[in-house]
């Protein structure tokens, strides 16, 4: 298990869609995971990052404009400039039905979707099986300093 001292930034949550706020633990698990991830990361270079929960409608008139994608997606990463790390955007309808299809709960693939969205922020992707494998151990052990389980297991 890594461990390095205490990260210092909090994301800024902003809410737009009110489904969200049924689940008054998301900020939270937000909290924690973006703490988690940029101890495990060991980051010193940014202070600043902004989440945006929002509805499948707006995240697919962002994926259109900005990834000329015409749908819906679970989640959405936009690096940016230091001190700001980036700015991730989720939705709340798309993430639903994963938590149905996937037998998943909230805290839990919330808490993966923002570990891996900052990890795209940080540069990691899963372009190829070497980075993916890569991004993927580090998704899993953050998950596991959180108390969860493997991510990529089928949950029964």
């Amino acid at each position: 298990m890594k461990k390095y001292s205490k990260n210092e930034l909090v994301p800024d949550i902003i809410i737009d869609f009110d489904e969200w706020e049924k689940h008054s633990e998301i900020y939270s698990v937000i909290e924690k995971a973006t703490e988690q991830t940029l101890i495990y990361v060991n980051n010193t270079q940014y202070d600043e990052l902004s989440i945006l929960l929002t509805s499948n409608k707006n995240i697919a008139a962002l994926n259109k404009k900005f990834r000329n994608i015409d749908k819906a997606t679970n989640i959405l990463s936009f690096k940016s400039e230091k001190p700001h790390l980036g700015d991730i955007v989720l939705s709340y309808e798309y993430i639903s039905a994963e938590l149905v299809q996937q037998r998943k709960n909230l805290d839990e693939h919330l808490s993966h979707l923002i570990i891996h969205g900052i990890l795209h922020l940080l540069d990691f992707d899963h372009e190829n099986d070497t980075n993916a494998i890569e991004m993927e151990e580090i998704e899993i052990n953050i998950m596991s300093n959180l108390g969860y389980k493997n991510p990529y297991l089928l949950h029964k």
